[in-house]
């Protein structure tokens, strides 16, 4: 484990690729198709799997219908998608024989990045609304526009809970380790920083923009961008994936308690 000291010295002009024991081993092509496979096919084979249950069970169609919009449902849902996504990246990494450090873990959680993880919050919440307010004098974006978190039907501690792991908890850490670990460090491999960011960050994007059975949710493509320009620096300043994490996470449960606690 590195101490404070040479942590903080190696955060000047960090390059991902130079973590001590975390070399990465794999560049932006293949950074960008595993990405690709690992996020939507991971979801059509967990779609898949949720879809059997019924078929085995012999429920009826309404039966069927209730299952797949319940919060038990969904969460294991989320379960199954987070589950493949880490497979598949372990699985990646020991064909190419890297570390699972290098995917943003050179060492352990530290204060100093929960200190990050919530400057960083007042950073990206403030860069969010001077963002918003200028795309919106450009383009007409409904900034009341919901996004679908599958999660419509969360009554009781059991649910509330349910809802919360797959919102809060499991999100935050599988799609930093994805992203701002997998994809960014692979990228950053041949191209610059600033590049690398806006790459990760329009691919990060792009699902939220989709995440909307009434057409494409602007509010939460602008959204999503944003976080992830800050959770990039974070990325790139810290050498680890702690402090995105914390960021992601923050800002998850503060959507979390807006949709089902302070309701």
């Amino acid at each position: 484990m590195l101490s404070e000291s040479s942590d903080t010295s190696s955060n000047s002009g960090h390059t991902p690729t130079r973590e001590a024991g975390a070399k990465i081993t794999w560049g932006p092509l293949a950074a960008i198709v595993i990405t690709f496979v690992v996020f939507w096919v991971g979801q059509f084979l967990s779609g898949i799997l949720l879809s059997l249950v019924p078929l085995i069970a012999d429920w009826t169609a309404a039966q069927a219908d209730a299952w797949f919009t319940s919060t038990t449902g969904q969460f294991v849902f989320v379960v199954l998608t987070e589950i493949f996504t880490v497979a598949v990246l372990w699985w990646f990494l020991k064909r190419r024989r890297a570390k699972f450090s290098s995917l943003g873990f050179r060492r352990g959680l530290r204060i100093s990045d929960v200190g990050y993880a919530l400057a960083a919050t007042v950073v990206y919440f403030g860069l969010l609304i001077l963002i918003t307010a200028v795309a919106g004098a450009i383009f007409p974006i409904d900034v009341d526009q919901k996004q679908e978190t599958g999660f419509d039907q969360v009554v009781g501690s059991g649910s509330l809970i349910m809802a919360f792991i797959s919102l809060v908890v499991l999100p935050p850490i599988v799609e930093e380790i994805l992203f701002r670990g997998f994809l960014y460090g692979g990228l950053r491999t041949k191209i610059p920083a600033i590049p690398a960011t806006l790459v990760t960050s329009l691919l990060f994007a792009a699902p939220h923009l989709l995440a909307s059975s009434e057409g494409l949710l602007w509010i939460a493509g602008v959204d999503t961008f944003v976080l992830s320009i800050v959770l990039c620096y974070l990325r790139e300043t810290t050498g680890n994936v702690w402090a995105a994490i914390g960021l992601h996470a923050i800002k998850n449960g503060i959507a979390f308690i807006y949709l089902f606690v302070a309701v």
